[in-house]
């Protein structure tokens, strides 16, 4: 049986080599088809990849994030809550200070509110972030002094500013100069301690003040989200645990007014956003597979045509039904596994030629990826295309009757 299969394999070679031209014809549609699916698939295999790096830079991965539940969903409309817990200053820090596994934690939230400093007439418009740690690790202190963890504790009404807003109230020059002055949000009188420096570009101007200043009734307006990171990854799904239990045994029915999210959630989320996106775009180009696949049996019917009294020869000297269904079929699919090799080849010549494209316009660390999917996916293409589309053939030249065949010569 195997020898057979080789020497089918074998003679089908023979054949296409000795109508290279009318082969390549033939199954152009699939060297397009191929061609579009691998380049389609290896770019949006690459740009998975960007959005697993964007997230994983955004958030660590072993970070869990838990929000509030402000909404809820009736007769397909989604409405605000009435009502709804959210985590204070002092349950975060009871928490935080109760579990050894933490490495780092923090509990926030932000306000746009329009900002008047002692000393200056005009108001500015500002960014109030309210924190339950030390001002972001992406922020370097260049003025003055950060909050001590008693500020958090005791309450005290103490502000740190970035420099962009300590430039719109002194100055570029004397950025030194806002320490001291004082401004007033959320009904507290606030005293500037320090200026801080932001690695980001673009940042708006920015007043850190400790969360636990806030009021219920500011809370529920803008509801903190806390964030807490541990070292290991392996221990992110126990402390995930362990946060949830707390929230059940803290505020009991209430419980399901938070979400306890981790990393792997947002991951999954976009590998099956990817996912469907794959599968759409593969139905849509498997089309002009398919085009392909009609061709490969063109040339294979035309085939059986001018070799009717091969096959007759052939079932005249002893070959069976089997073995000429066997001779087409293995003809059919080489057929198509060239054609799909040819249209892998351009497909990932064009991807790569892609890639400085999308970097020149969109400015980003893109990059196109191969994987063993893509390419388990076309050998797959290629195989089913040559079963498909060569099975009439083989079974038409089968049932050729070795007489009739022979009187066509």
């Amino acid at each position: 049986m195997i020898r057979n299969t080789l020497q089918s394999f074998g003679l089908a070679l023979q054949n296409i080599r000795g109508n290279l031209f009318h082969t390549l014809l033939s199954v152009l549609g699939i060297v397009i088809g191929v061609a579009a699916l691998v380049a389609t698939f290896s770019l949006i295999d690459g740009l998975e990849k960007f959005a697993r790096d964007q997230i994983a830079n955004q958030t660590s991965v072993n970070a869990i994030v838990v929000s509030t539940v402000t909404d809820k969903t009736i007769n397909n409309l989604s409405v605000r809550k009435d009502s709804f817990q959210v985590m204070d200053y002092d349950r975060y820090a009871a928490f935080r200070a109760g579990n050894p596994l933490i490495t780092r934690a923090s509990l926030h939230n932000s306000y746009n509110r329009e900002i008047r400093v002692s000393g200056r007439d005009s108001a500015i418009g500002a960014m109030i972030q309210c924190i339950g740690e030390r001002p972001p690790s992406d922020t370097i202190l260049t003025h003055g002094q950060l909050f001590e963890p008693a500020a958090f504790t005791e309450r005290s009404k103490l502000a740190v500013v970035n420099t962009h807003f300590a430039r719109l109230i002194v100055g570029a020059d004397s950025i030194g100069s806002i320490l001291g002055k004082n401004f007033q949000v959320f009904g507290h009188n606030l005293q500037i301690i320090g200026v801080v420096k932001d690695k980001r570009l673009e940042v708006p101007p920015t007043a850190y003040l400790p969360i636990s200043l806030l009021s219920s009734e500011d809370l529920h307006r803008s509801p903190p989200t806390l964030l807490f990171e541990v070292a290991k990854t392996e221990e992110v799904p126990v402390l995930k645990t362990q946060l949830e239990s707390w929230i059940k045994e803290e505020f009991g029915a209430s419980s399901i007014d938070f979400q306890v999210q981790s990393q792997d959630f947002w991951i999954d989320q976009t590998a099956k956003g990817f996912l469907i996106f794959r599968i759409i775009m593969g139905m849509i180009i498997g089309l002009s597979v398919v085009v392909g696949g009609v061709g490969v049996m063109n040339v294979l019917l035309i085939s059986v045509n001018e070799r009717t009294a091969e096959i007759g020869l052939r079932k005249a000297v002893g070959a069976k039904k089997g073995d000429i269904r066997r001779l087409f079929l293995a003809e059919s699919i080489t057929v198509s596994a060239f054609g799909s090799l040819v249209g892998l080849l351009l497909g990932a010549g064009f991807a790569m030629a892609a890639i400085p494209i999308i970097r020149f316009f969109a400015d980003v660390p893109f990059n196109a990826v191969l994987t063993w999917n893509t390419f388990f996916i076309i050998a797959s293409v290629a195989v089913i295309i040559g079963i498909i589309f060569g099975t009439y053939p083989a079974i038409k030249a089968a049932r050729l009757d070795p007489v009739e065949a022979l009187r066509r010569e």
